[in-house]
């Protein structure tokens, strides 16, 4: 069981970790293990080691709970490979839209430069224009 968090609220909320699994954030690469230095200093938590431009996660570590393999029988086993197939979803899920924030901030600066590389034309045109009125 991958340690994928349930929401993204931050303090409320649990995430469950296998014994051998570590905590995921929602890109689906471990989750960065630090101490506060602002907020309940020392204390330590889990976040996005892509931040800030990751997918925010953020949980302290004591909302953290071991999961633990408890053998309840074939129906229990199903359940868990469907919560298993649910999670692998949502971590694929997660990648993607990592990716495609990478992506929209990629494509947000290069329209940047084209609306430049525009105005800059634009003046140029309106440049060479005067220049043929005043011939004219």
């Amino acid at each position: 069981m991958q340690g994928t968090p349930q929401s993204r609220s931050s303090s409320s909320n649990t995430v469950g970790v296998g014994k051998t699994d570590t905590v995921r954030c929602y890109c689906g690469i471990p989750a960065k293990y630090a101490a506060s230095k602002r907020t309940r200093i020392g204390d330590k938590y889990y976040g996005c080691p892509l931040w800030p431009r990751g997918c925010g996660f953020f949980m302290w570590e004591d909302n953290v709970v071991v999961a633990v393999n408890d053998n309840r029988g074939s129906g229990s086993t199903q359940m868990e490979e469907r919560v298993e197939k649910l999670i692998e979803e949502k971590t694929s899920m997660a990648e993607k839209l990592c990716k495609l924030k990478v992506k929209r901030e990629k494509d947000a600066e290069e329209i940047a430069a084209m609306r430049q590389e525009n105005r800059m034309l634009h003046s140029d045109c309106a440049k060479h224009a005067k220049g043929e009125n005043f011939l004219l």
